[in-house]
């Protein structure tokens, strides 16, 4: 469970942005909080912002310093950390590290802090605590090439010389089974997933409806696009892989969604992906059942058969999962329905978060939300710097119109557009 994400100097967030998920005294829909060992979190955050204000950075951010988690023991000697990305309008910063840090409850129950600071070349600082108590246990604090260890050092200390300065030490000990970074790295690294792309959830969900578990997977699907009133009574996904033959190292279609080919430059043979909806038209008694591929569905059908395998995931597993657009190709009340989802505890078993942008004001509202789980993004064209608020650090009444308010300025995080009044 996510407590706390903040970063500072990465892309357009030169200054310290803290995304707090811990909510605040308000006691309004108790049914958007998580409680796991005593420690509370929202399970919902909605990020609203203009057009380049930084919600994409915010999310690029995140993905980052999970994938850099996540691979950090597959970085080669002296490879340059090309993801550290400073913020660029400052000569100051330019030269100085991106800083990043989680504040989470992981799956033994315990709170753990952890951060790192990098810059292209190197780690600069990372650092681990644990809290059992009130007070917090340092499990290891690294800056340069400087280490420090309070609990389990003796397991922890001999690991250094397997490390290098381009690489997390975090991973690098999990990596020799030691046993007081093994949990945290497996939450940072499994529980919390961020899609910034369509390709990159597009690849994930075909994957799993591929697998062995591909009924269960297809069957949530199908109930998730019922309950959305699109008319589509089943899915179908086959597979089939027809061997090649082919000149040495010439480049091949590895992989094909209903006839799109996905390139490679390596394969053996062709796996071809058939996904086909049935949609039952007429009245009872006299209706008739057609077929038509995935590809000739809507947009906004695509996506939904897209996130399927994704939500399905994320609210089994409990994981804290982060969308960027999730209004894409979708109505708001589609959009409000995932919404949700995680917010009822029937659905919602495990404890899943979800963090979002949107640019649909129409689920600005207070019914919805708590004010502490509304943020907003803006960017100081004098700078070029992003800023991150939440809509509980303003006066604002339970009776207010959010939507109205945002749209009148009232909170900022809105484009200004030059010319004519529409």
């Amino acid at each position: 469970m996510l407590i706390q994400f903040s970063v500072k100097n990465y892309m357009s967030f030169k200054e310290k942005a803290v995304l707090a998920l811990n909510p605040s005294a308000d006691k309004e829909h108790p049914e958007n909080i998580n409680n796991k060992n005593g420690y509370r979190a929202n399970n919902l955050i909605a990020i609203y912002g203009a057009n380049a204000s930084g919600k994409t950075s915010l999310f690029k951010a995140m993905t980052v310093a999970i994938n850099m988690i996540r691979n950090s023991n597959l970085m080669q000697v002296n490879q340059p950390i090309f993801s550290a990305v400073p913020f660029k309008f400052d000569k100051r910063t330019v030269n100085e590290p991106s800083e990043f840090e989680f504040i989470f409850i992981a799956d033994d129950g315990n709170q753990y802090v952890y951060g790192f600071s990098a810059n292209i070349e190197r780690i600069t600082e990372e650092y681990l605590y644990q809290y059992k108590t009130q007070k917090p246990t340092l499990i290891f604090e690294r800056k340069g090439e400087e280490y420090e260890f309070k609990a389990h050092k003796s397991a922890l200390e001999p690991i250094v010389r397997f490390n290098t300065p381009n690489k997390l030490f975090l991973a690098t000990a999990t990596n020799w089974n030691t046993e007081s970074t093994m949990i945290p790295y497996k939450w940072l690294s499994e529980k919390m997933i961020t899609f910034t792309d369509a390709q990159s959830l597009t690849n994930f969900s075909l994957n799993m409806y591929k697998g062995e578990n591909k009924e269960e997977y297809i069957g949530f699907t199908e109930r998730l696009l019922q309950a959305a009133d699109i008319n589509i009574s089943k899915i179908s996904v086959n597979v089939k892989k027809t061997k090649i033959e082919m000149p040495l190292g010439m480049p091949v279609p590895q992989l094909m969604v209903n006839g799109q080919p996905i390139p490679s430059i390596t394969a053996q043979e062709v796996e071809q992906i058939e996904v086909r909806t049935e949609h039952v038209i007429g009245e009872d008694g006299e209706s008739t059942t057609y077929a038509l591929e995935m590809a000739e569905e809507s947009l906004g059908t695509n996506q939904l058969f897209i996130m399927g395998p994704f939500l399905k995931e994320a609210l089994e597993k409990g994981m804290t999962v982060i969308i960027d657009e999730i209004d894409k190709s979708l109505h708001t009340f589609i959009v409000k329905y995932l919404i949700n989802m995680f917010r009822d505890e029937s659905i919602n078993r495990s404890g899943a978060q979800l963090i979002f942008t949107t640019h649909d004001t129409a689920l600005l509202s207070l019914s919805t939300f708590r004010r502490d789980q509304i943020y907003f993004t803006e960017k100081d064209n004098k700078t070029g710097a992003s800023d991150l608020y939440s809509l509980d650090e303003m006066s604002v009444r339970k009776t207010d119109n959010i939507e109205k308010g945002y749209l009148l300025g009232r909170y900022g995080a809105i484009p200004y557009i030059c010319g004519e009044e529409l």
